[in-house]
């Protein structure tokens, strides 16, 4: 028990979930609809994704997330649409969202495209008071007698994505509507933003340097910085630094805590041009969490079409 309580606090100033309520992946760069509306689209091609993500295997409580999107609903070029339902648990609590994703897609330059979008839906957030136990693990009746206590939130969020053939910017703010709902669930905003870039090295290889700040200004700022390698247009391989920094002077407890999260080691595989394998394994770098291992599989597929697009394949972000 005094374990997890450590490994707790140390949640709250990482950012890894529980402080900042959103879900958390490591292979991201595959799955930005659920990071930003406006990236719905992009791809022009219809894209299915799943994800599961398990942190801290073996701690009772350690947070587990899965999620679904569908991307490229609509052939119409000058406007994308997609769809993604996420399912986040850390501890008692447990937070689901479904969302419909849209954007208006207008070319700026030759290759150049500015997104703007918008995702709409519902969130469901429950507490399970069964899973609270005091320090000797005995039952506390005022947390066991409201059992399990649920509600239902409307959920809106905004974002803006540019790209060209190598680069692309987003940000994006989730819970706009910030509805203050019962059992304690207040669905603050929280604010991504992401850039990255394909450079060639070779014939065969490329480099994709990336970063991803996310924010809600009551904590430090989590910091992804991110290189990947593209082998032959059809192995990704990459590594991830995970860490928090005070870049907004925010005013918050316990930061004499390491900020340092995980290093995260990635392999993505296009078995055809249409399916994609991914592993990440996250390395934690905190001292009381260093013996437990993180697993994040994915699998995403493309229904290719016929007609020419200027998307690339595989694509690139």
């Amino acid at each position: 028990m005094k374990r997890l309580v450590i490994i707790l606090i140390t949640m709250f100033t990482a950012g890894s979930g529980w402080a900042q309520h959103r879900s958390q992946f490591s292979q991201y760069i595959f799955n930005q609809l659920v990071i930003n509306p406006a990236y719905a689209g992009s791809k022009e091609t219809l894209t299915l994704n799943a994800f599961h993500r398990t942190q801290w295997v073996g701690l009772r409580g350690a947070p587990n997330t899965q999620t679904f999107s569908i991307d490229g609903l609509t052939r119409n070029k000058h406007l994308g649409l997609g769809f993604h339902a996420t399912r986040d648990e850390i501890f008692a609590q447990n937070r689901k969202n479904i969302e419909v994703d849209a954007a208006v897609k207008l070319p700026v330059s030759e290759t150049g495209v500015l997104s703007f979008g918008l995702a709409a839906g519902v969130s469901h957030f429950a507490v399970n008071g069964s899973k609270l136990i005091t320090g000797n693990d005995q039952e506390d009746p005022a947390v066991i007698s409201a059992q399990k206590e649920t509600t239902w939130s409307p959920s809106l969020k905004a974002g803006i994505f540019f790209h060209t053939e190598r680069f692309y910017a987003g940000v994006s703010v989730t819970d706009l509507l910030g509805i203050d709902k019962d059992i304690n669930y207040d669905p603050e905003r929280h604010y991504f933003f992401n850039v990255g870039y394909v450079a060639d090295i070779s014939h065969n290889i490329k480099v994709k340097p990336s970063i991803m700040l996310k924010e809600n200004f009551d904590g430090p700022t989590n910091v992804d910085f991110n290189a990947f390698f593209l082998f032959g247009e059809r192995i990704w391989l990459g590594a991830s630094y995970r860490t928090a920094m005070n870049i907004f002077k925010n005013d918050f407890e316990a930061k004499g805590l390491s900020a340092k999260d995980a290093v995260v080691a990635m392999a993505d595989l296009y078995v055809t041009k249409r399916l994609r394998l991914g592993y990440a394994h996250d390395f934690t770098l905190h001292s009381n969490m260093n013996d437990l291992s993180t697993h994040e599989i994915s699998v995403g597929y493309s229904f290719l079409r016929k007609e020419p697009t200027k998307m690339v394949t595989p694509r690139y972000f």
